[in-house]
């Protein structure tokens, strides 16, 4: 268990025991990105963001049941995933994607570059991200926008390791053929 790991675990038991100062740690650390990863699937960042809080709510709500096997990054990404899917489910609903430039930067988490042909390679990856298929372009916006690891990766999207590395391989190949590298 490392140092991440061990405190993650830490952060769990406190919460299991009903402290709310840790419970809100756990929400600040982690909401933002969950919400943007909730707006991939549901195309509407205050959807996310309730069903995000949906999420933190449950938690609360069955503290004394609140257990952590494996990654609770992954754990939050997954019930995060799940309940995303379920309120597709239930509504029906196909939301379009209309990002600005600005919120494409704000995912990215990174410095704004000063370089302009660094700034105009950003959008066009990005811009070529968005073509891949559907479990592709997720596989690659995990690992690239939220950091999770393959492993990660594998036990949020319920499928192998081997099919992440697979996945991010051919977004990587077709990446490479679209920017002409």
């Amino acid at each position: 268990m490392d140092g991440g790991d061990k405190a993650h675990h830490k952060l769990v038991e406190q919460i299991r025991s009903g402290d709310q100062c840790a419970f809100e740690k756990l929400f600040h650390l982690h909401y933002a990105r969950l919400c943007v990863f909730s707006n991939s699937y549901l195309k509407s960042l205050d959807v996310a963001r309730d069903v995000v809080q949906e999420v933190f709510i449950k938690i609360w709500d069955n503290r004394e049941e609140f257990e952590i096997r494996h990654s609770l990054k992954a754990y939050l990404y997954q019930a995060v995933r799940n309940q995303s899917l379920n309120h597709l489910e239930k509504n029906k609903q196909k939301i379009r994607l209309k990002e600005s430039l600005k919120e494409q930067r704000d995912l990215l988490q990174e410095e704004v570059p000063t370089d302009f042909s660094t700034e105009e390679l950003t959008q066009k990856v990005w811009k070529i991200v968005d073509e891949l298929p559907e479990r592709r372009k997720m596989i690659f916006i995990l690992y690239r926008k939220h950091g999770l690891s393959y492993k990660e990766i594998a036990e949020v999207m319920d499928i192998t390791r081997k099919t992440v590395e697979n996945q991010m391989g051919k977004s990587l190949q077709y990446l490479r053929e679209r920017l002409d590298l």
